[in-house]
């Protein structure tokens, strides 16, 4: 165990103390937490040879349905809390959370963009861009620009952050 941390944290060009606490941190944010939530493991060939026997607009659904639900469900039981600041932070929390997804948020005036990157292919783009849209319309009330790439999903939308409850 000592040789695989010292091999990894030297490959990752950091401490074994800090690659041990980066773990512990993994662990305590996420993996307890996502089990309270009632997330499963699943080997990533299943999951992908089950979306890839779905058509785009069960995909949609999906996303729609079920990924920006579980999204908002997330910021609350996390936030106890899902006003679009939340969703927000929720959103940009996958990066430290989700090994095959990466989140970034960024604002410019009253300009925001969710870039979603992600290690799932095409199919799980079509869930991801109907999550987002989802949950920019519900959230904050606005209609956001989508571009949707084989393993990248773009929203761009304009909210008045002034606006939204405290």
């Amino acid at each position: 165990m000592a040789s695989s941390l010292e091999k990894e944290a030297a490959d990752e060009g950091t401490t074994v103390n800090a690659l041990a606490n980066s773990v512990l941190g993994h662990h305590f944010k996420w993996n307890t937490k996502a089990r309270e939530f009632g997330f499963i493991s699943l080997h990533k060939p299943i999951f992908m040879s089950m979306i890839e026997e779905l058509d785009d607009e069960t995909l949609a659904s999906i996303g729609r349905e079920v990924v920006s639900t579980s999204w908002r469900e997330m910021a609350e039981f996390w936030f106890q809390d899902s006003t679009p600041d939340k969703m927000l932070k929720i959103l940009g929390s996958r990066a430290s959370c989700d090994p095959d997804g990466r989140t970034r948020v960024t604002q410019e005036d009253d300009t925001y963009t969710i870039v979603m990157r992600h290690d799932f292919g095409p199919k799980w783009s079509v869930v991801l861009n109907g999550a987002l849209r989802e949950t920019v319309k519900k959230s904050f009330h606005a209609e956001p620009r989508i571009s949707q790439g084989e393993s990248v999903v773009t929203a761009r939308f304009k909210a008045d952050s002034r606006k939204w409850p405290t």
